[in-house]
């Protein structure tokens, strides 16, 4: 735990800083991508994130959104982008219509609608994919990929005099090249994941586990829209990537319960490189 009570895990180049646990709060601050990712509630150093990605809108993922828009409204700087699924654009713009009543002033608020498949610019370098999971209501996960511009094969080992030649000549040089970075998942049954094997290459994938043992069923975690750790374990070991985290922990189970589930029971060709996000 880091201090004011929010946790952080450094993993594949990446830090993960924020509160991700079950029925109560997911919010989850990427600082190297300046993205956050849910906001159940608003914690330190939440307010200075200019794009949020919203999963699905039960509160426990949603719930600090007005309160960070006000915030940031009342400090006279401008909304954040707010990328959500587009099903819950229009309640949405319900709710910040009757806040606005509410607090008395003109609350400014940026909602981006998305669909499954859409896949928009996230930052200076940086492009999102939104892809759909299986939940109680209409639910994204998003992947997050960096571009960078690589020599296309046709140059590579050309002198410099022949580069310079073709770049006057008007010919493009490079091609634009994606590298996954990050897919955090929401809220979803394990479908998902089986539904799209490519994530299992993906350097850091964090996906949520609800259920850590027999006090609440694979049928009963299911019957929710979640994950069981009993549905993870044989996945799990496709995984090719550098951190599998593993979120949205209920509260009926400690992290060293958790913990010590991954360390028994995991594939041991993962298993060092799956973590129990606290």
């Amino acid at each position: 735990m880091t201090r004011r009570g929010l946790s952080e895990l450094k993993v594949g180049g990446l830090t993960l800083r924020g509160v991700a646990k079950g029925g109560v709060e997911t919010s989850l601050m990427v600082p190297e991508l300046k993205l956050l990712f849910d906001v159940g509630q608003v914690h330190p150093g939440a307010q200075s994130y200019d794009r949020i990605l919203v999963s699905h809108g039960h509160a426990d993922h949603l719930g600090g959104l007005h309160y960070l828009i006000s915030q940031r409204h009342l400090q006279d700087r401008r909304p954040p982008e707010v990328y959500v699924p587009v099903e819950i654009e229009a309640p949405l713009h319900t709710i910040f219509g009757a806040w606005r009543e509410i607090e008395g002033f003109d609350l400014t608020v940026d909602l981006r609608p998305v669909r499954p498949g859409d896949d928009f610019e996230v930052g200076k370098g940086l492009r999102a994919r939104a892809l759909r999971t299986t939940h109680r209501v209409p639910s994204l996960a998003y992947c997050v990929d960096r571009i960078t511009h690589k020599l296309k094969t046709e140059f590579q080992g050309r002198s410099r005099e022949e580069i310079v030649a073709a770049k006057e000549a008007g010919r493009e040089l490079t091609s634009p090249a994606r590298s996954p970075q990050i897919c955090v998942s929401g809220d979803t049954q394990i479908e998902f994941l089986k539904g799209h094997p490519e994530l299992l290459d993906v350097r850091v994938l964090v996906h949520e586990v609800t259920s850590w043992d027999e006090r609440r069923s694979v049928e009963q975690t299911r019957h929710w829209g979640h994950t069981h750790v009993e549905e993870m374990i044989p996945v799990s070991e496709g995984f090719t990537g550098e951190a599998l985290v593993l979120v949205h922990r209920s509260m009926r189970h400690s992290v060293e319960e958790a913990r010590a589930v991954v360390a028994a029971r995991f594939p041991a060709s993962v298993r060092d490189r799956v973590h129990v996000f606290a």
